[in-house]
């Protein structure tokens, strides 16, 4: 869910409170093309950093960067003059994000191997309830507020995170192997087959 809640204060809150107010909204298109870039940039390299130092310290380094922007933007008061410093937030924010998003699917690929449609339906559910909750509160709350909401909500992915790791430290989950796989292919497409000729009966 907090997926949802960080993407939606960077496109929604951050684009509005200090990119327009300070630099005007012909700017926000250059700060999201900034979050963009680095988005996709870290997406692909700690996709195979991943390989060498594992999921936690990616999680933690997403955590922290997010905590620390986080932190740093309830503090900030934006001027035209620090024109740098609205490109900085989207960059770190693209990168947290790229962390976010890869790890959280490999680790739900890991968790559900032979529920993976399932397993990816329902991340996406609730990644899309936390941009629904956010946006909703959106226009009734102050920024101090989202802030601190979304702090709240980091804080609880934080502890949360290590509870599921240590879950598949003791229990790991065994991986689906590829003649099952096959063989459950297989069953399928007989049962599509006698559905198929029974309806041309």
């Amino acid at each position: 869910m907090y997926s949802g809640f960080e993407q939606s204060f960077l496109s929604g809150e951050y684009t509005k409170n200090y990119v327009t107010c300070a630099l005007g909204i012909h700017f926000v298109g250059f700060v999201m093309m900034c979050f963009g870039a680095s988005n996709s940039l870290c997406s692909f390299l700690f996709g195979r950093i991943a390989r060498y130092i594992g999921r936690a310290p990616l999680f933690l380094l997403a955590a922290v960067t997010n905590l620390a922007c986080i932190i740093a933007l309830l503090f900030w008061r934006p001027h035209p003059d620090q024109l740098a410093v609205f490109f900085v937030f989207p960059a770190l924010w693209g990168m947290a994000d790229a962390i976010w998003q890869t790890q959280t699917n490999a680790l739900y690929g890991i968790l559900f191997p032979r529920s993976k449609e399932a397993a990816f339906a329902n991340y996406r559910m609730w990644e899309s309830l936390g941009f629904v909750i956010a946006f909703a509160y959106s226009t009734f709350l102050c920024l101090e507020y989202k802030l601190y909401i979304l702090m709240a909500v980091l804080v609880m992915t934080i502890i949360t995170y290590p509870i599921v790791e240590y879950y598949e430290y003791k229990h790991p989950t065994q991986p689906v192997e590829e003649g099952a796989y096959v063989s459950h292919k297989e069953t399928m497409q007989t049962k599509v087959d006698k559905i198929i000729a029974q309806t041309e009966m």
